[in-house]
C-alpha cells in the first residue's frame, strides 16, 4: 500500500515538473503590439471604454451636484470684505 502510494506521488511530482514554464492565459493577444503606434482597437473596446468613462463622469457630477460638500466644505466662505487690516498682518497708516 505505501509502495503503491509512493510511486503515484512520484509520478504525481514528476508530471508536475515536466509542464514548468507552460501558461495557460487563454489564448493569444487580442491585438499584438506595434511599436510607437496607436492600439488598433476593436469596436468592443471602444463601446466598454465609452459605457465605462459615462458612468464614471455620471457618477462624479451626480456626487458633486447632490453633495458638493464634500469637496467645497462645510461651512460658508469667510467674507474677506468684513477682515480687518491686523487681521491681514497690514501694519497700521501712521506706522514706519
Amino acid at each position: 500500500m505505501l509502495v503503491s502510494l509512493g510511486r503515484s506521488a512520484g509520478r504525481l511530482l514528476r508530471a508536475r515538473n515536466s509542464v514548468t514554464g507552460l501558461r495557460h492565459g487563454g489564448g493569444g493577444v487580442d491585438i499584438p503590439p506595434k511599436y510607437r503606434q496607436f492600439p488598433e482597437l476593436t469596436r468592443r473596446q471602444v463601446i466598454h471604454s465609452e459605457v465605462l468613462s459615462s458612468f464614471m463622469w455620471f457618477w462624479i457630477l451626480w456626487h458633486f451636484w447632490h453633495n458638493s460638500d464634500m469637496v467645497l466644505g462645510h461651512f460658508p466662505y469667510p467674507d474677506p470684505a468684513a477682515w480687518t487690516d491686523e487681521e491681514l498682518g497690514i501694519p497700521p497708516d501712521d506706522a514706519e
